[in-house]
């Protein structure tokens, strides 16, 4: 997985919505979302993969969800978001 971007959405005081922008190996071309609901102790949960905001009922496979974790990562110290979290990402 090839990571574009990253965005926050409907942050709550317990819950987090983060959409991950993503291209896979087999089709570079095409640009998919990765949607995931984080709880503020870090926990990722309610994964959906989303094409042109469809939901494409996927299953994510543990290295991928490990990929996404590790992307957010690297890139939630650099946000407004960085404090918010209590604890690490966890999947």
């Amino acid at each position: 997985m090839v990571f574009d971007y990253v965005e926050f959405d409907s942050a709550g005081d317990k819950d987090i919505t983060i959409l991950v922008g993503c291209r896979f190996a087999d089709e570079p071309e095409e640009l998919y979302v990765v949607e995931v609901r984080a709880l503020k102790n870090g926990l990722l949960n309610d994964w959906r993969l989303l094409f042109n905001g469809m939901d494409c009922k996927y299953d994510f496979k543990p290295d991928e969800r490990a990929a996404v974790r590790d992307y957010l990562h690297s890139v939630v110290p650099t946000t407004e978001y960085a404090q918010w979290f209590e604890g690490s990402l966890t999947v």
